[in-house]
């Protein structure tokens, strides 16, 4: 793997009880304590909002009552003192039973006041949004939340997120499964969420950016040594750093040589046009759709002049097809795309040499997945789940397009994309994508870079081109 992919670009996702481990064995093993947690996590969160709001801002804090609402109660500490914020308090299930933590946080906020701080505590049966705030903190539930929300919560989740004032949500937005991407019922539309300590898997699933708004990671002192593995990365929309030379070859020079198989009768519309592409005919004039035994002049050529296989878009579904991608998919010992109808031949695929299919690469779409790979999903977090056992019991990599899209490797966490990528599921993209991934494989040999930067690379082509109309596939190249 690597390393600069993996320590610099790609955050680290953990799921809620991942982090809830973490954060009890930093407690109980390293010495930490969870009041020292909390101050470091509201310290980043309220330095955030100060840049944004800066001083004599008002807002309304939204607090439950377990560290949630410690977090919240920290940050308007902060703010009140710091930044002179006026603090509006709505303890919504008022001041008994909440957590140890959140007591201590409540009563050095209680001191502020009593030292002259502007803070307000409303009525826990308050019902209106007072006019004058800035702002509003979501400090209601976090990791904790099991069922749907009920009043008065649900109420405030629906009154914050029709009154168009910015909501910074402390941990994740209330109501929101941090490891699903799924809402209990209704959650809090946040502008922005800052996350403590770890980067919730949840947040880029089942399109819950529309829920976390911006997300904005807060460290904190979590020892190396007791993190576990993550449960997938994030592609970050950042260009990773591969050698520049590897860059430069891919972006700019593209692949040493590039050869197109056809059968003979197809031959004049690639001809046509593809004028500057090497094609190679197979069989005779009356052949227009492959064979098996095209696949003797295939190999005989890729054994000369060896190279990344691409294998799939438009070649068809006939039977003698599947021959011949099974017999190519097997002899061939370098690195293979398999994309579109290529996928179509599966079935076979599990009895071909395990040591080929480690160096495969399919990027089926959503249907494609389902259609010819066995895929059983609907949800994100299923689909997600179902790629990582499917790599795993294959021995391949699958990139699968949607939004977000996947990529999972045997034995490794899964990356996930946090940016939209649904232009890879509009005719034609898909085989760009494709070719951009065999072109990198071809003068890399790195599986993972390849990947990564094809990604990147069309994710920012689009990005920069969208405004263009009309946006072709031919627009990536």
């Amino acid at each position: 793997m690597n390393k600069h992919i993996q320590n610099s670009q790609f955050e680290k996702l953990y799921t809620a009880d991942q982090t809830r481990r973490l954060d009890n064995r930093t407690i109980k093993e390293f010495g930490i304590d969870g009041f020292t947690l909390m101050e470091l996590a509201a310290s980043g969160a309220a330095y955030k909002i100060s840049e944004i709001h800066g001083k004599e801002s008002a807002g309304l804090y939204l607090c439950g009552k377990g560290n949630n609402a410690g977090d919240a109660l920290a940050v308007a500490r902060y703010l009140t003192n710091h930044s002179c914020h006026k603090i509006y308090l709505n303890l919504l299930f008022g001041d008994d039973s909440l957590s140890d933590d959140t007591r201590k946080n409540l009563q050095l906020l209680m001191k502020c006041k009593e030292g002259g701080a502007d803070i307000i505590l409303l009525n826990s049966d308050e019902k209106t949004v007072p006019k004058e705030i800035d702002y509003i903190v979501d400090g209601l539930f976090g990791t904790g939340l099991k069922g749907d929300l009920k009043p008065p919560v649900s109420e405030w989740v629906t009154k914050a997120n029709s009154s168009k004032i910015p909501v910074y949500s402390m941990d994740l937005p209330t109501g929101l499964n941090p490891d699903s991407g799924k809402t209990h019922g209704t959650a809090i539309r946040a502008t922005t969420t800052f996350t403590f300590g770890t980067n919730k898997i949840g947040f880029y699933l089942n399109q819950a950016d529309q829920y976390t708004g911006r997300v904005e990671q807060v460290p904190l002192p979590f020892p190396n040594h007791l993190f576990e593995e993550e449960t997938a990365r994030l592609i970050n929309g950042q260009f990773p750093h591969t050698p520049p030379l590897i860059q430069r070859s891919a972006w700019k020079q593209g692949a040493g040589a590039v050869f197109l198989y056809s059968p003979q009768s197809l031959l004049p519309v690639y001809d046509l046009n593809l004028a500057t592409i090497i094609k190679i005919p197979l069989g005779v004039d009356a052949d227009h759709y492959f064979k098996e035994s095209h696949a003797d002049k295939i190999l005989k050529n890729m054994k000369e002049k060896p190279g990344t296989l691409l294998i799939g878009p438009g070649i068809g579904k006939h039977e003698e097809t599947g021959k011949l991608v099974r017999r190519l998919l097997n002899e061939h010992e370098g690195y293979s795309v398999i994309d579109a109808d290529g996928l179509s031949f599966f079935d076979d695929f599990s009895t071909l040499k395990k040591a080929n299919r480690e160096r495969w690469i399919l990027t089926p779409h959503i249907g494609e997945a389902k259609s010819y790979l066995g895929g059983d999903f609907s949800k994100d977090s299923e689909r997600l789940n179902w790629a990582k056992t499917f790599t795993d019991k294959v021995g391949s990599t699958l990139l699968l397009k949607g939004d977000p899209l996947f990529v999972s490797r045997p034995g490794s966490p899964p990356y996930i994309t946090g940016y939209k990528t649904d232009m890879f599921n509009r005719a034609g993209f898909g085989d760009v994508l494709a070719g951009s991934i065999a072109t990198r494989l071809s003068i890399s040999n790195d599986l993972e870079t390849a990947v990564i930067s094809a990604l990147l690379h069309g994710y920012h082509t689009f990005k920069n081109l969208a405004t263009k109309q009309p946006f072709s596939p031919e627009d990536l190249l």
